[in-house]
């Protein structure tokens, strides 16, 4: 069936131009998966979200070229996942905040009937189409994997070599593990059309795909060589070749990726284990915590999750029982446990109804449905489809497959395509009118910028309590309260710290500011049990110029004997306890030390407003200079976190 012009097709392409464009934009912006949470780029990523869906309301209400839908499998698939998404924000306790960090899964799925329903038409227009489409991808990944090895090239020359990949390509994007996604993505079309096409095409294509290998070896992540691992072993194995010939393949290209994890240190760390294991230790525990997290996240709320956009805002309220990892995060490292966290059971449900169908489909476009599968493997270790680019390609691709496979037959069905525009219409509208950003971050900056002027304390304390209603896991606003109120009110400091404590048990400073709350209560035993586990969590504060406060150095004594008492406890399993004593508590070197106050330099980008300033902490730090040669302390988050809020709740009393 040949369709006819429409006056809807000019602006429904210039939509989709337009929302691809911004989609570019923000992606060779580097680096774009953060800075467009920064104004003017909020413009450009609410115009590459809204695009598409204008363009799908505009297509659905099209009486005249009637909007081409997908199979009712693939229609039934996506609605779940645009229903879970949806149903997800609308329950979840942080509503206005969880719409708005709904927009990009929503705007996936309009990309999706967008991009089907232009693959119709008579079988030579769809293959125009289809061909079209391969060229804007090849001249689209060409230019990304240029602009990333590009600028990774900057770093050899401005660090050399090793540095460089020791810091990992994390360019255009903004982090290691987006450029290993988009060269998984761009590896098997490139590497087909370097052998499909002729002429300038194939030239181009090889280079991507050689540009894409960089990206992917100079990325250094592991969950990117288990992608290229699955699009290598099913390309060779679904490929039209003898079985020797197969076998031979296999080998060859299991030598060369062999090799290919050898020459990088992170991942010969990973699986080698040797020297250089150091490089992925802490990556290892903080992705175990955030699978823990994840776990637990999704168990409190089975059915719709937290919400979409949530875990930055959910993932301290688990923090304080995992062993150990950073104080927050983005996102969860793991497409199915973040699908679990914040859209709950429906949206497992439709993320497995999407792998079966590429599954099942995958005769039909092998190409399409070989991305994918490699993209989902990938995907174990990473959560993307936040940032556009990732939905963008996503559902090209699934709509690639789906029109392959069953080509539309050309049937008007009037009535579900404009229950399709009048959903996507009314749903737009619902996040445009009810979302909004959290509103807590604002209060915790403007409390801590009037808090530096003493006579606007008592406003400070009210916006702090105000943010705290709104959300009471935050740990940055119970921590710097707990410091405005430790000298007027410090029964209620205490209690914001021990909060504090139970969100970031391994918080710098937060049991000393607990100490001192007790001891402005003349609780000296207390203080001391306080300060002795402030030693235990930061060893620095062994030697801190705070103990040569009188106050402080009363409880030196106490505050020793609960310290060995600790170390007696923990020294079993803790490697770092021999560079530690209870004899060090409280000799200060001479020298005036170092004092300062903590940035919290990655708050903007967790609160996804990175207008905000870095809000800096109340809490005067203060720290000796070590004597030359002196053994360093162990650091932050050594000790497991559980096992910190157990030598919290000990009684009262340093004798065994």
């Amino acid at each position: 069936m040949t369709r006819t012009a429409s006056p809807a097709t000019t602006p429904v392409v210039g939509l989709c131009a337009v929302g691809a464009a911004c989609v570019a934009v923000i992606t060779l912006a580097s680096p774009g998966a953060t800075r467009m949470f920064a104004w003017p780029w909020t413009l450009v990523h609410a115009v590459a979200l809204i695009s598409p869906a204008i363009a799908l309301v505009l297509r659905a209400f099209d009486p005249r070229t009637p909007l081409s839908l997908p199979p009712r499998s693939w229609v039934a698939i996506a609605g779940l996942w645009f229903a879970s998404v949806l149903v997800s924000a609308l329950a979840s306790p942080y509503r206005p905040a969880s719409l708005l960090g709904s927009a990009p899964l929503l705007s996936a799925v309009a990309w999706f009937f967008l991009a089907f329903d232009g693959l119709q038409g008579n079988p030579a227009a769809a293959e125009g189409r289809r061909e079209r489409l391969q060229n804007v991808f090849l001249i689209g990944f060409a230019l990304t994997a240029a602009v990333s090895v590009g600028l990774w090239l900057g770093r050899v020359a401005e660090f050399g070599p090793v540095r460089a990949l020791a810091g990992r390509n994390a360019f255009p994007l903004g982090h290691a593990n987006y450029t290993a996604g988009l060269a998984v993505l761009i590896l098997p079309l490139a590497v087909t059309e370097a052998i499909r096409r002729h002429g300038p095409w194939r030239l181009t294509a090889a280079a991507t795909a050689g540009l894409a290998l960089v990206m992917l070896f100079t990325s250094g992540s592991r969950g990117g060589f288990v992608g290229l691992a699955v699009v290598a072993a099913a390309g060779l194995w679904t490929a039209p070749l003898s079985t020797r010939k197969k076998w031979q393949l296999t080998l060859l290209v299991a030598l060369a990726g062999g090799a290919f994890i050898l020459a990088n240190p992170r991942t010969r760390a990973s699986f080698t284990r040797g020297t250089d294991v150091e490089l992925v230790a802490a990556s290892d525990v903080q992705r175990s915590a955030m699978f823990t997290a994840g776990i637990r996240m999704g168990a409190e709320h089975p059915l719709t999750g937290w919400g979409p956009g949530t875990t930055p805002l959910v993932y301290p309220r688990f923090r304080g029982g995992l062993a150990g990892g950073v104080d927050n995060v983005l996102q969860l490292h793991s497409t199915p446990i973040h699908v679990w966290a914040e859209l709950g059971l429906a949206g497992m449900a439709a993320l497995l109804g999407v792998v079966l169908l590429v599954f099942r489909d995958r005769r039909h476009d092998p190409i399409a449905a070989l991305t994918l599968l490699g993209y989902a493997a990938f995907a174990l270790t990473d959560w993307q489809l936040d940032v556009p680019v990732f939905g963008l390609i996503s559902a090209i691709l699934t709509a690639r497959l789906a029109s392959a496979c069953h080509p539309s037959n050309g049937k008007k069905r009037l009535a579900p395509r404009w229950t399709l525009g009048a959903v996507v219409l009314l749903v737009g509208l619902a996040i445009a009118i009810g979302g909004r950003r959290d509103p807590a971050p604002l209060l915790n900056l403007r409390a801590l910028d009037l808090a530096r002027d003493p006579a606007n304390a008592e406003q400070a304390i009210t916006l702090l309590r105000e943010s705290l209603a709104l959300n009471p896991d935050q740990e940055i606003a119970h921590f710097n309260l707990g410091w405005l109120l430790v000298v007027g009110d410090p029964p209620a400091a205490a209690r914001h710290f021990r909060h504090a404590a139970h969100l970031v048990p391994d918080k710098g400073g937060v049991y000393f500011g607990l100490g001192l709350a007790e001891l402005n209560q003349g609780r000296s035993e207390a203080a001391a049990r306080a300060f002795a586990l402030e030693c235990l969590n930061d060893p620095s504060f062994l030697s801190s110029p705070w103990w040569r406060e009188p106050a402080i150095a009363a409880t030196r004594d106490a505050s020793a004997a609960w310290f060995a008492r600790y170390l007696a406890r923990v020294s079993p399993s803790s490697a770092g306890v021999p560079a530690l004593r209870a004899d060090q508590l409280g000799r200060v070197p001479e020298g005036p030390g170092r004092s300062y106050r903590r940035t919290r330099t990655g708050y903007p980008v967790l609160m996804r407003n990175l207008d905000l300033p870095a809000p800096v902490d109340l809490f005067d730090v203060r720290e000796s200079d070590l004597p030359h040669g002196a053994p360093t302390p162990p650091s932050k988050g050594w000790l497991p976190s559980p096992l910190l809020l157990e030598l919290l709740g000990q009684p009262d009393s340093p004798k065994p």
